[in-house]
């Protein structure tokens, strides 16, 4: 019976060492299950925000493949009209003339043409050229005046004597300079004497529109007094508008004498 007693004893108290253990290592179980779970859905949450950045990573990269191409063609398709626009002109030009070196003034150029009777052959070219390079100082003197006065309009401002001085300054100077360094850009000899037996020099000339006002804009910029209240935007607006004008004055007078 005592042997029975002490053999229930520790029984009992083994299994009361042994229910925590095993309690224990349940939930340390438990435990490690519940962590490698959340683990699992962490990396199925980065994977699956992975997954999403790379496709629109993807859709970024084709939208702007898309625009890119688009862009070149829009370039292509500029490119196309720019050159249908010059042989527009070009024919235009050509339908016109009747004389060798006989330009216009078009977007980008204004133009300056005329002939000399090549009486010393020496001396011809040179004095035409000169003679062109008036013309074309007086038709640009003449642009420019006209552009500073629309200027001054549409800055509706009661400007003193200096700004304006100063600006008109600026684009003699300008315009004396280009048309100094102007070379002829066509030169001709007529194939047949006239009654005389002489023959005829034709020749041409031409300045750059956006270099007159470029060229405006950077001298006023240097004069620091002028430079606080000068407009380029709206000087620029009114200089292109005014040679764009003169321009087709200048052709409409042509078509007219025909």
């Amino acid at each position: 019976m005592k042997k029975f007693m002490l053999l229930a004893t520790v029984v009992a108290m083994s299994l009361a060492v042994a229910m925590p253990v095993n309690a224990q290592s349940r939930k340390d179980k438990k435990a490690a299950k519940k962590a490698n779970w959340e683990m699992q859905q962490q990396q199925q949450k980065e994977e699956a925000e992975l997954r999403h950045q790379m496709k629109m990573d993807s859709l970024k990269n084709a939208q702007k493949a898309k625009e890119e191409a688009a862009a070149r063609e829009q370039a292509q398709r500029d490119a196309a009209a720019r050159e249908a626009a010059e042989e527009k002109q070009i024919s235009k030009m050509e339908a016109v003339s009747n004389l060798p070196c006989e330009f216009y003034d078009d977007d980008e150029w204004f133009y300056a043409f005329g002939s000399r009777v090549i009486k010393q052959q020496n001396t011809v070219a040179s004095a035409l050229l000169r003679s062109l390079q008036r013309q074309m100082r007086d038709k640009l003197a003449g642009a420019y005046k006209q552009a500073t006065r629309d200027y001054f309009d549409q800055m509706d401002t009661e400007e003193g004597s200096y700004e304006r001085e100063h600006i008109e300054s600026a684009g003699d100077m300008v315009i004396n300079k280009l048309v100094n360094e102007t070379r002829e850009v066509c030169r001709q000899r007529s194939k047949y004497p006239n009654a005389e037996g002489l023959h005829t020099m034709y020749m041409a000339i031409k300045v750059s529109k956006k270099e007159i006002v470029e060229k405006v804009v950077n001298t006023i910029s240097e004069d620091q007094q002028l430079k606080v209240r000068f407009n380029e935007k709206q000087f620029r607006d009114s200089a292109f508008k005014v040679f764009e004008q003169e321009s087709k004055k200048e052709y409409n007078e042509f078509k007219d004498q025909q």
